[in-house]
This record gives structure tokens, C-alpha cells and sequence, in this order.
């Protein structure tokens, strides 16, 4: 069943690589967290002891997983999109019509996508704090609907096209994109979602739940789950304002998750999903780095024309 009836807020799979980029990489939507499921333990069971911790792994930085040498790191998003930036530029000039897109920055793209601190629900304590079960972000991130809002209507048809005409946003992925090894991207995203809810499935996840839920009511609170503490109709997390109630409940919650050995041991479950997936299919794997790697190369080369260097 699934660990809660609240759905699954705050619980984020990986977001899909498609290659094709907003103008921004706060474009990419997070994607929709999946629902992590469970059976529940034999009433009466008494839950197992705690999990060794996972070695190496002790604050949420660490929570690296397998599938994550496959991913653009922040810089390299911000390589890829202002490369895009460049080539819609270049693209509607041809048409006559001057844009001047936003700026990517890495740090601004970190800030915006919490990674794998938010996969299990809230893991990070002093996010918590301060934050509560709010998504810490720059206080007003760039975006491409801001942007393009704020053009011309004959100016967004051209960035936009049509499905017989494609648009200079389309235009300019298929340029970074020329040459490049085929990569399957959305499969990838869903294997990693898979690999979230099937983790959640795992027996000594479903008892490091049960060890949290004691935890959380301890503290005072009577959520049967993680995804029922942050979906709690309490919490406005469509609005800024955090309360200090949000704050204990978001607090306590994350201090459970670790001193119930949930976060290691949920995962370990996932990596080890992972690892078996790319052990399975080595060349989809294989092509996920080389469909990286050729377009990085390409927005490298952009980037360097456009302000006339050469690429080393």
C-alpha cells in the first residue's frame, strides 16, 4: 500500500535529460514525484534493529546515487542552456527579431533543483529549520514563461513554432544535438523513478518506517508516514510563509528519518536498484555519456565562436 493517502510531496525522482532545453535550467520541471509504496509490517512485529550506516554517507552531500554520473551537473546545465541561448539568438536574428535571453548560472541552478536532499522526503536538518517542508530557491529565479511573457506575441510564436514549422527553441536543440549519439532520456527517467518506489518496497525500508513513525510520536507528532508528515493540509507550500509549526514538524521529521537509519537504508535500497540497472544495459548506458559528452563538446564550440575564442 502506499506509505501514505497525502501523495507524494516533496518526494522527487530525477527529472528526464531530454537535451531539449527552455532557456533556462530552471525550465526543467522537477519532475512529478512518484508514489512510494510499501507493505506495512505484521501488526505486533517488532521493527528490526537499525541498519549499520551506510559508510561514507552521513549528511545529505553524500546521498550520491548511480544514476547520477549520467546527469549534467549545474555547470554543465549552464554550459548546455546559455549554448541554446546563443543559437535562439542567432536563429531569430535571421528573422529580424532581437531577444536577449536570461543569463544561466550555476549556483542559481544548484539553488533551484534540491537533487537527491528532497528524494526521500526532507533529509536535510538545517533546511528544515529554516525552511520547514518549503523548497529553499532563490528568491525570484529566472524563468522561460517570465521571459518569454513579456515578449511580443509574433516574438514568442518564432521562439515557440509551431508542429510544422519548429520554432528557434527547437532549432537550437537540434543543433547541440547534431551528430549525437541517440539516448534515450525519458526511459532513464523513469527507470529512476522506478527505482525510487521500488526501493520503498524493500522490508527493512518498511521497518526503518515503522522505527521513524515511533520516533515521530515521540515527538509528538501522529503521521503514519513521511509523505503524510509533508502533505499535512497544514502546510501552505504553494506560499512563502513558513510557520514554526512546519519548522518542529519538519525538524523533528528529518531528525527521525536519520536517527531511524530511513535515509541510509532507503538509499542503499535505491543504489543498489540502480547499480542493477546499469549493469543490465551497459550500452544504454553507454550512450547516455556519449549523447552528454557531444553536446557539451558542441556547446563548448558555441560558446567559444561566440566570443571568438577557440576550444582547447
Amino acid at each position: 500500500m502506499p506509505l501514505t493517502d497525502a501523495g507524494s510531496a516533496g518526494f522527487r525522482p530525477w527529472p528526464p535529460e531530454t537535451g531539449r532545453r527552455g532557456l533556462l535550467a530552471s525550465t526543467l520541471v522537477l519532475a512529478v514525484a512518484v508514489a512510494a509504496c510499501g507493505a506495512e509490517p505484521q501488526r505486533n512485529q517488532q521493527p528490526s534493529a537499525p541498519p549499520a550506516p551506510t559508510e561514507g554517507v552521513t549528511v545529505v552531500e553524500k546521498l550520491v546515487l548511480p544514476f547520477d554520473a549520467y546527469k549534467a551537473t549545474p555547470k554543465q546545465q549552464a554550459t548546455l542552456g546559455n549554448a541554446h541561448n546563443r543559437l535562439v539568438v542567432a536563429c531569430m536574428r535571421k528573422h529580424d527579431i532581437t531577444v536577449t535571453p536570461p543569463t544561466e548560472d550555476p549556483k542559481t541552478l544548484a539553488a533551484i533543483d534540491p537533487g537527491n536532499s528532497r528524494r526521500y522526503g526532507v533529509t536535510d536538518i538545517e533546511a528544515a529549520r529554516t525552511h520547514g517542508y518549503h523548497l529553499a530557491r532563490p528568491a525570484s529565479p529566472d524563468t522561460t514563461e517570465a521571459w518569454a511573457a513579456n515578449l511580443p506575441e509574433q516574438t514568442r510564436d518564432r521562439l515557440y513554432g509551431t508542429s510544422a514549422d519548429r520554432g528557434c527553441l527547437d532549432q537550437a536543440s537540434l543543433s547541440l544535438e547534431k551528430g549525437a549519439r541517440k539516448a534515450d532520456w525519458p526511459w532513464l527517467a523513469k527507470q529512476d523513478s522506478a527505482s525510487l518506489e521500488q526501493s520503498a518496497k524493500n522490508p527493512e525500508v518498511v521497518a526503518a518506517v515503522k522505527r521513524w513513525r515511533e520516533c515521530m510520536s515521540k515527538a509528538g507528532h501522529d503521521y503514519v508516514s513521511p509523505e503524510m508528515a509533508i502533505g499535512d493540509t497544514r502546510w501552505t507550500l504553494d506560499k512563502p510563509e513558513v510557520g514554526a509549526p512546519e519548522k518542529r514538524a519538519a525538524t523533528d521529521d528529518t531528525t527521525c528519518k536519520w536517527s531511524s537509519g530511513l535515509v541510509l537504508t532507503w538509499y542503499a535500497a535505491d543504489s543498489e536498484l540502480q547499480q542493477k540497472v546499469i549493469d543490465e544495459n551497459p550500452s544504454r548506458f553507454a550512450a547516455f555519456k556519449a549523447n552528454l559528452k557531444h553536446r557539451l563538446q558542441r556547446a563548448s564550440a558555441v560558446l567559444a565562436a561566440d566570443e571568438g575564442r577557440e576550444v582547447r
